[in-house]
């Protein structure tokens, strides 16, 4: 089973990496910008769904793009083994943080989204 309406997908760029290099801008921070969907039942079209009651049930199908920030874990420097192995293998997940959502429904503000 496909789960349109759960993934979201990120584009995350440093920075610090635009900036000199005797900025003191946090290196490891990130502006994210994502892609989703919403209302996507089915693959390239929504199926007819009948309620018990007989009612044709449809759903709007529409894009839904997100700015956030991110965490470069692989920036933040530490002495430990243990973290820098940490940061290395889950460096690539994004980050909760909050986020502007735009789509055709409005501009919508979430607290904590990845």
């Amino acid at each position: 089973m496909k789960d349109y309406n759960g993934q979201t997908y990120w584009l995350s760029g440093n920075i610090s990496s635009f900036l000199k290099d005797e900025t003191r801008f946090p290196k490891w921070l990130n502006l994210a910008f994502g892609y989703g969907a919403n209302g996507m039942t089915g693959g390239k079209s929504n199926p007819t769904y009948i309620d018990n009651k007989g009612n044709q049930i449809s759903f709007e199908r529409y894009r839904q793009y997100y700015f956030s920030f991110d965490a470069d874990l692989t920036r933040i420097k530490s002495k430990s083994k243990f973290f820098k192995a940490f940061f290395g293998t889950f460096g690539f997940i994004k980050i909760p943080a909050p986020a502007l959502e735009f789509s055709k429904k409005g501009t919508k503000v979430h607290g904590l989204f990845f």
